[in-house]
């Protein structure tokens, strides 16, 4: 189940966090009587190097096809002293089961095993500590005057254009390493984690903004008699992650929100100075100073044409 490019990575892991007789701790968890020393045939008169030990019970289990619940034994004993009888950070985890998500497979905790991504998923975040705080850079997107455009049509017009609109916005999203956090039909929050998060976010903003232009001139795509106009707001600064995605609060959330409802034009792409600072010249030069809003500055780009005045 595990790939052997895994396995490598895995033994650095252990390796760098776990002394020898740390590893006999972990594997006895499973076989009250593993050796590491022993199963590794190395004689008993030499000391066994960590890296030795390491090697051999990824070797081991491996075999027993038992790599995964390895795996899921150095996510529960991360900073809990119940198994190697001391608090542990394990240092490169997150990397290691991002590493992982990118081999589509993910750490899953409501069933505490890991399983196999379903097909077409694309997502490579791997493993977010329920809990832990992690910088993440958000996008606030929303439609302006939806409560116009409800009051003029039918609502399965509605929900059909409405749903065309949403996956041109999940696919650029996902495209730039993103997701979609929450979304409620006109409207949601994007977040960036890996990478380049600031540049990942204003790419898929400014993608989103230039591919409504197209969408927008299609009759057949936006069966309203008028454009839809987008406003995206994009900050970044830390957050508690959930797994309940809707329950995630911060201030940075709270921020990327209010700015795109009370200081963002429609059609326009609008951005704090956090991410501002992280962006190279080129991406400066097409961001305006827009001013301050609630005490911070923020830089705006505007995508409206003359014909989205109807």
């Amino acid at each position: 189940m595990i790939p052997e490019t895994l396995h490598i990575p895995l033994i650095k892991l252990i390796t760098q966090n776990f002394t020898s007789e740390e590893v006999d701790l972990l594997g006895k968890y499973f076989e009250p009587k593993f050796n590491a020393h022993l199963l590794s045939g190395e004689p008993f008169g030499l000391t066994l190097q960590p890296e030795q030990a390491a090697r051999t019970i990824v070797k081991h289990f491996a075999q027993k096809n038992r790599l995964h619940e390895l795996i899921v034994l150095l996510i529960h004993t991360n900073e809990n002293s119940s198994v190697v009888r001391r608090s542990i950070k394990i240092q490169g985890l997150n990397e290691f089961l991002q590493k992982m998500g990118g081999m589509g497979l993910v750490y899953n905790s409501a069933s505490d095993t890991i399983t196999q991504k379903a097909a077409g998923e694309t997502d490579t975040w791997g493993y977010l500590e329920e809990g832990a705080s992690y910088n993440f850079a958000f996008l606030s997107i929303d439609i302006a005057g939806n409560s116009v455009i409800q009051s003029k049509y039918p609502k399965q017009d509605i929900e059909e254009v409405y749903t065309r609109m949403y996956k041109i916005i999940e696919g650029t999203v996902k495209h730039y390493n993103g997701k979609i956090w929450t979304w409620a039909g006109d409207g949601g929050i994007a977040a960036f984690y890996l990478g380049n998060i600031t540049e990942d976010a204003v790419n898929s903003a400014i993608n989103i903004q230039t591919r409504m232009i197209p969408f927008n001139l299609s009759s057949r795509r936006n069966k309203f008699h008028e454009p839809i106009h987008l406003r995206i707001a994009s900050h970044q600064g830390p957050t508690m992650y959930k797994e309940n995605k809707g329950a995630i609060l911060s201030e940075a959330i709270n921020y990327v929100a209010h700015l795109e409802k009370k200081g963002t034009a429609a059609d326009a792409v609008a951005i704090s100075k956090e991410v501002y600072d992280e962006l190279n010249e080129r991406y400066k030069k097409i961001f305006k100073y827009k001013g301050v809003f609630e005490e911070k500055d923020t830089y705006e780009i505007s995508f409206r044409m003359d014909w989205m005045e109807f």
